[in-house]
């Protein structure tokens, strides 16, 4: 394993390499260095084998080579330079930089727990590509879908939090979600934390980040997909509502919900009836019922 000519030698913990690749906990950093961290074994593995593309780098402990020695073929495999490193450095990698480092405290380390003592990642790190974020990226991923087999499209619409957009991911993925798209007021699924909680599924399917919500809901309609609501108002219960088979769910903010607007230009709104006491059902609770109930008719035939 050999260095590439572009990058600095890493000869410690602190070595001005390390330190770049700590830095992607920062949003402004990715887009400044194009990249983003993908770290543990399970997220790698998906990112090599279903994502080959958009991995540049990967770091493995010789520990962690020896409990996952198909992470070296795979590289191989998908072109992407690998190196063994200490524990220390790995350690390091995942370091929350702090304040001020690169002009910026990320979203997510300053409204939760700091990210490099979140999570161990198991003596391996990985290094992606970080797509780039274009409003017009969300109607020509709608365009592209088949058209006119069902379909399920998951918008996520001011959440904040990027834990609950790399889940949501997640829940969309198992639920056979063919497109998930975020709006530019949504947390980065590109974070260290939203990767984390996707598991690999940030690389299972098309994610689109950096969406204009008015063009796509504007995008849907002629692509004969029906923007589809949860309200506590709604008339029509989920689980009696005529589901159409092209179906993208809009989910909004954790706390507010979806804004006037957004749920007026939805032309399915659907309430999810709840038999106990309480008043409502957080954002990925509500994501998941749907999504599911979707794939329960797809499977049944409904």
């Amino acid at each position: 394993m050999t260095e590439r000519p572009d990058q600095s030698p890493i000869t410690s913990p602190r070595s001005e390499r390390v330190r770049k690749v700590a830095a992607l906990t920062g949003r402004s950093a990715r887009r400044k260095q194009g990249r983003f961290r993908i770290e543990g074994p399970q997220a790698i593995r998906s990112l090599l084998v279903h994502r080959p593309d958009l991995a540049l780098e990967l770091f493995v402990t010789p520990r962690a080579l020896t409990a996952h020695p198909e992470l070296a073929d795979l590289a191989q495999d998908a072109g992407v330079a690998a190196r063994e490193v200490p524990g220390e450095v790995i350690r390091a990698m995942v370091r929350d930089p702090g304040p001020g480092h690169d002009g910026e405290l990320d979203t997510e380390a300053a409204t939760g727990s700091r990210a490099g003592a979140l999570m161990s990642p198991q003596g391996v790190v990985a290094i992606g590509r970080l797509p780039a974020e274009e409003s017009s990226a969300a109607p020509a991923a709608i365009q592209a879908l088949p058209g006119t087999a069902p379909v399920t499209v998951v918008v996520l619409h001011e959440v904040r939090d990027p834990g609950n957009v790399g889940t949501l991911i997640r829940t969309a993925d198992a639920a056979g979600a063919d497109l998930v798209v975020l709006t530019r007021t949504s947390a980065d699924p590109f974070s260290p934390k939203a990767v984390r909680a996707a598991a690999g599924s940030l690389f299972h399917l098309p994610v689109v980040a950096g969406a204009d919500i008015d063009e796509t809901l504007g995008s849907l309609a002629p692509a004969g997909i029906t923007a589809a609501a949860t309200s506590g108002r709604a008339e029509q219960d989920l689980f009696a509502a005529d589901l159409p088979a092209r179906v993208a769910w809009i989910l909004g903010n954790e706390a507010h919900g979806l804004d006037e607007s957004t749920l007026a230009a939805a032309p399915l709104a659907v309430r999810i009836p709840l038999a106990g006491h309480a008043e409502s059902l957080n954002v990925h609770t509500a994501a998941t019922v749907c999504l599911f109930e979707t794939l329960r008719r797809r499977q049944a035939g409904v």
